[in-house]
């Protein structure tokens, strides 16, 4: 999964790439339009005890990729606009980290200049591409009936979004059918992601009433969420031995650290999940979206079990973890033989059978 970090300039943005990420990039602005990467291993108590249980050679958490691009702000000019963004159209979710550590700005006025920015950037894209749409369309261009009939499924959709975007309303408040996602899945519209909006408090801030705040704009848009956390804090207490860090968050009276929340809220904005494959060769969590079937699970660990899918062994985590062993496990009659179709939930630990 990809995790994109945006935000207006000083917003703190890179404090909490920073703190996710374990890193040192330079904070306080940067004006060029490459952005500070990281790949992170996502914490995961679930696979934790699992190799506990197997002991076994390798242990392997799910991966996230950060993404954290130069600040945009109204007055940057379209063209330098558009290059930070373009980094982000890729990305699976939206982090939108907005200041409020400072008592001069207005959290919900930087939360509406920013996603302002968006819009304008997603409606650039409808605009030129309706018009080139519209020309080929016009000018009966080379192709056949199938591609034609594509082109105007495509313009059909466009057509549809352009005043919701113009109206000030984020891709994602429309509902589409899966035909029409089909249509716009190239443009990697930055307002369609999934986006977690991420309030950036001072050390000694509560974030209460402002994610209630927050809460009034974002309550009514799908896939859409609100955190807060010190940015700073956390930062700096990632630069700690865990001893010393429980000791100074003892101290501030900080019961636990956030950035835990946003990947699993990010994860579930996503609507992604995770599975596990279990033995004393590798404990290995694998991500994929929900709804995804038994075949498809078996595709991500590789392609050759997909192919020669015969069936799976399911065993939810936390019974294995009581079993102790998975051959306890079977005779207690808790492994299930599930095939093709069957729908793989959260926290399911699975032992493909293939053949090729």
């Amino acid at each position: 999964m990809q995790i994109g970090i945006a935000g207006l300039p000083g917003s703190g943005k890179t404090t909490l790439f920073n703190a996710l990420s374990h890193q040192h990039a330079h904070v306080g602005g940067y004006a060029g339009a490459e952005p500070n990467l990281a790949v992170v291993k996502v914490p995961d108590e679930r696979l934790d005890k699992l190799s506990a249980l197997f002991q076994p050679v390798k242990h392997t958490p799910a991966e996230v990729r950060f993404v954290d691009v130069a600040g945009v702000a109204k007055g940057m000019g379209q063209e330098s606009s558009a290059a930070v963004l373009a980094h982000l159209r890729t990305v699976d979710v939206l982090l939108q980290v907005i200041g409020a550590f400072q008592s001069e700005r207005d959290p919900r006025s930087d939360l509406e200049e920013f996603s302002l920015e968006l819009q304008l950037a997603d409606l650039s894209q409808i605009e030129k591409r309706v018009d080139r749409l519209e020309k080929e369309l016009r000018l009966g261009s080379k192709g056949t009936p199938a591609e034609r009939a594509m082109k105007e499924r495509e313009l059909a959709v466009l057509e549809r979004l352009r005043p919701v975007l113009d109206a000030g309303r984020p891709v994602r408040s429309v509902e589409l059918s899966p035909e029409e996602e089909k249509a716009i899945s190239s443009f990697g519209f930055l307002t369609q992601k999934p986006t977690l909006v991420v309030l950036n408090l001072a050390d000694d801030q509560s974030g209460a009433s402002l994610v209630a705040g927050l809460g009034e704009l974002t309550r009514e848009l799908p896939n859409t969420g609100v955190l807060a956390l010190p940015a700073r804090l956390e930062m700096e207490l990632g630069e700690l031995s865990p001893e010393d860090a429980a000791e100074f968050m003892q101290a501030l009276g900080v019961a636990a650290s956030e950035l835990g929340e946003v990947t699993r809220l990010a994860y579930t904005l996503a609507r992604l999940i995770s599975f596990y494959t279990s033995g004393e060769d590798e404990c290995r969590a694998w991500t994929i979206r929900s709804g995804t079937n038994a075949q498809d699970a078996a595709g991500a660990i590789h392609s050759d079990l997909a192919r020669g899918f015969i069936r799976a062994e399911v065993i939810r985590w936390d019974q294995l973890l009581e079993a102790g062993s998975e051959a306890a496990a079977k005779k207690r009659g808790w492994v299930r033989q599930e095939g093709k179709s069957y729908i793989v939930q959260d926290g399911d630990v699975l032992h493909v059978l293939f053949n090729v």
